[in-house]
């Protein structure tokens, strides 16, 4: 049987999620009466659940019923059953904290924590949407040493992005006093290319977990390249 390059015949946002589930494999397609139960073997209904989980948390962070059928291209009547909906059992409660985090991990939904996370706790539309303009790779929340990672913002002269020295130290002295009260924290989120760690965001919080002598904390890690990908599998195997 001859095969032919996913590329050349699948949607680009369908070809996302398939990458999700089998980049790089060979894939055989069988005919509709062959097919088990709808979206069993496709992986379709997982992305609907995603989705929907999605679109839920943006509803319940503000989020018109109107707005959200124009994004995801929807009715409105459709949202309404989305949101409104008490016998899905698949949804998930949303914080902003390294163990719902986990919680979403373990259900196959971590970029759906991510952007919400970005969205509405962080207000980062920029970060999520340049997250979204191709396919990545999440993985975690992993347990790491916080000695792998420096800080990339900061008031120091040589930081990627600057701040204000003041703005900093409230911010350091804020999650300082989370940690202390043994309040919950949200993951690091760190990019991996070329072998490189870079913290994209929570800056601060690395500072204070540094400060208050924390040695370990959840990270997310995100990675574009499938090399890259292989790459810190290999070598950061011992924390996943």
């Amino acid at each position: 049987m001859n095969y032919e390059n996913a590329g050349d015949v699948l949607p680009e946002q369908l070809l996302k999620e398939i990458k999700k589930y089998a980049a790089g494999k060979l894939l055989y397609i069988p005919l509709d009466n062959e097919k088990k139960a709808w979206g069993e073997v496709s992986g379709y209904r997982h992305f609907l659940v995603r989705r929907n989980q999605f679109i839920l948390n943006k509803f319940v962070h503000g989020i018109g019923i109107r707005e959200l059928a124009t994004e995801f291209h929807l009715s409105e009547e459709t949202i309404k059953r989305i949101v409104y909906s008490r016998k899905d059992t698949n949804k998930l409660d949303y914080h902003p904290t390294s163990k719902s985090a986990m919680m979403y991990s373990e259900a196959g939904m971590l970029e759906e924590w991510l952007h919400t996370y970005l969205l509405f706790d962080r207000c980062n539309k920029v970060f999520s949407d340049g997250l979204r303009l191709m396919y990545r790779y999440y993985l975690g929340p992993l347990i790491m040493p916080l000695s792998l990672f420096k800080r990339s913002s900061g008031p120091e002269d040589h930081m990627k992005w600057k701040i204000h020295p003041d703005v900093f130290e409230d911010k350091v002295k804020y999650w300082m006093n989370q940690i202390d009260s043994q309040a919950e924290t949200p993951p690091l989120i760190v990019n991996f290319e070329k072998g490189r760690l870079e913290l994209n965001c929570n800056n601060p919080l690395l500072e204070a977990l540094k400060r208050s002598r924390v040695n370990e904390h959840p990270v997310i890690i995100w990675i574009t390249d499938l090399p890259d990908h292989d790459r810190f599998q290999e070598e950061y195997a011992g924390y996943q």
